[in-house]
């Protein structure tokens, strides 16, 4: 692994950071920028109808009281405060008045002052909007609110108009909110916009920099640490010290560290076994064909004493190669289970028949208990195959007396087979590792039955394979217990 594609990681990070943050900024632009100016006008166009239509509201009435007035007062200095000017305009002996509607609610210099926006005085404005409000050019509410545009022709204004009718005459309620406060609003906002662009960039730079070189670290350090373990240092350590997701990530690499190292350990044990089972034979077989050419050549007896070694050894290299490539086939679920309805009792006892010649030569005893006709649904040959091995495995290691006992009795649902040697037994720290490949004893003893430490490990798959509960009790000085629980059921062959 390149340690440079994770620095690349790091630099797409804070690419993909930076690239998401120029987007937010230019959605901002684009709404400050294109939709702000008909979004703010909108709102006020909104506000200026609200006042007005209040305001119309209020002084529209048949007898105006002191109440009505104050009324009329806060609304006017309400709607100011909104950026909104308030006027009344009426004729008189046939000319337009414009003037503040505080006029006739304060004497003298007491009223309040409403000049209004620039632009306004003298404009107009007033006489085109109630022009149009006499044409009937009005909503549905009985008022007109539309753009004017002032004396200068450049100042633009949202004018409301509505008539006025009360016990103090006819006038006209005119209200004006000037778009040069929009303007100025935007022209600060852009200001600010550009300040706010280049803050938020700055910190996206460094706030992306940060992130994607702490996520990226313990990545690098772990592609270290493998590096080092590919140049051959067992010991290190993947280590996350970070977010859950790569303490995880170290965790599982360490795991695979661990079982990686232990096939490693397996396999070479597996090339020290089989090179020393392949050697014995060959050397054996080498040895005996050079003394039939040299030695027995012309003496028939000694030329069948050393062919029968070549082709025992030879035998025995066959049964090696046998036993790898079944053990082979098993684990990998290459060679398929096949369930049948078996008599489980006839097989064991057809098992032990194959013993008979081996036991009456060696002097090997078998003790068998079993029950009659019990069945179980399994794969026929290869649970012949574990009972083989399991008898042969124990009639190796047991004691003195050379005898072994095979019980099959059924208790309750399962059919309990128990293959019990006499044995040196097996110590606690040793019980587990005696279905590997190749496990052998520390202890030296002389296998009377023909095996290349494949036997257990073969079991081992079948009943893994069948699912079935299966062990070892054992007690050093005592002997081993090797036992089996099938699933028990009736003939369905009858």
């Amino acid at each position: 692994m390149k340690v440079g594609n994770l620095r690349q990681l790091k630099y797409n990070i804070w690419m993909y950071f930076i690239i998401y943050t120029a987007v937010i900024i230019m959605v901002l632009w684009v709404l400050q920028i294109i939709f702000l100016d008909s979004f703010y006008q909108k709102l006020r166009y909104n506000k200026l109808v609200e006042c007005g239509n209040e305001i119309s509201e209020q002084m529209n009435v048949n007898v105006v009281t002191n109440e009505n007035i104050d009324d009329w007062i806060n609304s006017y200095i309400n709607a100011s405060e909104s950026g909104i000017y308030s006027y009344l305009a009426y004729y008189e002996n046939g000319n337009l008045i414009v003037e503040s509607p505080y006029s006739n609610f304060f004497p003298g210099n007491d009223k309040p002052t409403t000049n209004g926006p620039s632009g306004v005085q003298n404009s107009t404005i007033f006489e085109n909007a109630i022009k149009m409000l006499s044409m009937g050019v009005e909503n549905d509410g009985g008022y007109i609110c539309d753009y004017f545009t002032g004396n200068d022709n450049s100042t633009q204004f949202c004018v409301y108009a509505s008539a006025i009718s009360n016990n103090l005459g006819e006038s006209y309620l005119i209200m004006i909110a000037s778009n040069d406060s929009l303007n100025e609003s935007i022209t600060v906002i852009q200001y600010q916009l550009i300040i706010v662009t280049a803050i938020v960039l700055l910190i996206s730079f460094i706030l992306a920099w940060t992130i994607s070189t702490k996520l990226s670290e313990p990545i690098q350090r772990m592609s270290n640490t493998a590096k080092r373990w590919a140049e051959g240092d067992s010991n290190v350590v993947f280590r996350g010290n970070s977010y859950d997701e790569l303490n995880e990530l170290a965790e599982a690499l360490n795991y695979a560290k661990e079982g990686i190292s232990k096939t490693g350990s397996l396999q070479r044990d597996l090339l020290a076994n089989v090179s020393h089972d392949l050697k014995t034979p060959l050397t054996m077989i080498k040895a005996y064909a050079e003394m039939i050419r040299d030695i027995s050549g012309e003496n028939k007896q000694k030329r069948d004493m050393h062919t029968g070694v070549i082709i025992e050894e030879a035998d025995r290299l066959a049964m090696l190669v046998n036993d790898i490539l079944n053990l082979s086939k098993l684990q990998n679920n290459s060679d398929v289970i096949e369930l049948t309805t078996v008599n489980l009792s006839e097989l064991v006892e057809r098992v032990i028949y194959r013993f008979e010649n081996f036991m009456a030569d060696k002097g090997f005893h078998i003790d068998s208990d079993i029950d009659a006709d019990l069945f179980t649904k399994c794969d026929e040959s290869k649970i012949e195959q574990v009972v083989y091995n399991l008898i042969g495995n124990s009639l190796n290691y047991t004691g003195e007396d050379k005898t072994i006992k095979v019980h099959l009795h059924k208790k309750d649902d399962k059919l309990l087979l128990e293959i019990i040697d006499s044995g040196k037994g097996i110590s606690p720290e040793q019980i587990n590792g005696i279905w590997e490949k190749y496990y052998r004893f520390s202890e030296t003893h002389q296998r009377p039955i023909k095996g290349m430490g494949l036997g257990l490990s073969i079991v081992k798959t079948i009943l893994q394979n069948h699912q079935l509960k299966f062990g070892v009790i054992s007690k050093k000085g005592v002997g081993s217990n090797f036992f089996v629980e099938f699933v028990g059921m009736n003939d369905e062959r009858k």
